[in-house]
């Protein structure tokens, strides 16, 4: 199963964030993988685990979300693939979610997580934006997935109700808190990366 995870990189909401000319000042912030794409991460790996295959988690950024990244990978995720935004003037979620699919296209995708919303923002964009450009289904605020002989059974959040949906693959979903607890990144993991490096 080629499992693909679109994460990002957020800054830390726990942190004392300062506000420098009406726009937030992230030059002292610390940055993190956005929370709603660790539970994206989480669900990937226990699919891969159950089905076999590899997880992939994609992100567009810079250099600094590599950091990110790494940590995805510490995780359990088996790939991890930046796209570089440097030369892009803004970055917004049309522009996020076009350069994701850009790059989703040319591959095999089973399924695609992501996080609901990036705590940063929270419009919850990005994710339906990517499946509409790949044409494929899409069901947002999940809290539990099953997959079996190419369907997805899902459960999601429907203002403080559920619905059940069942769609075929290829599908995205984004990830709601409640759909899993995010594992912290293993020892062995760090411990891999930092040899690989």
């Amino acid at each position: 199963m080629n499992i693909f995870v679109i994460m990002k990189r957020t800054f830390d909401t726990e942190e004392k964030i300062s506000i420098s000319g009406g726009r937030i000042d992230d030059s002292g912030a610390e940055f993190i993988i956005n929370p709603y794409d660790e539970y994206a991460i989480e669900e990937a790996i226990v699919l891969r685990d159950a089905h076999g295959g590899e997880v992939t988690v994609v992100t567009v950024g810079e250099e600094d979300a590599e950091k990110e990244l790494r940590t995805a990978l510490a995780m359990g995720a088996d790939k991890a693939v930046l796209i570089d935004s440097e030369e892009v003037d803004e970055l917004d979620q049309f522009t996020t979610a076009t350069l994701l699919a850009t790059y989703l296209k040319d591959q095999e995708v089973d399924i695609i997580l992501g996080g609901n919303v990036a705590v940063d923002g929270g419009s919850g964009q990005v994710g339906p934006r990517v499946a509409e450009l790949l044409n494929i289904a899409q069901v947002t605020t999940i809290t539990k997935l099953t997959v079996a002989d190419g369907k997805a059974t899902i459960v999601r959040d429907v203002e403080g109700d559920e619905e059940t949906v069942e769609v075929s693959l290829p599908v995205l979903v984004t990830a709601q808190q409640g759909l899993n607890e995010p594992r912290y990144p293993s020892l062995p993991g760090i411990m891999k990366l930092k040899r690989s490096r």
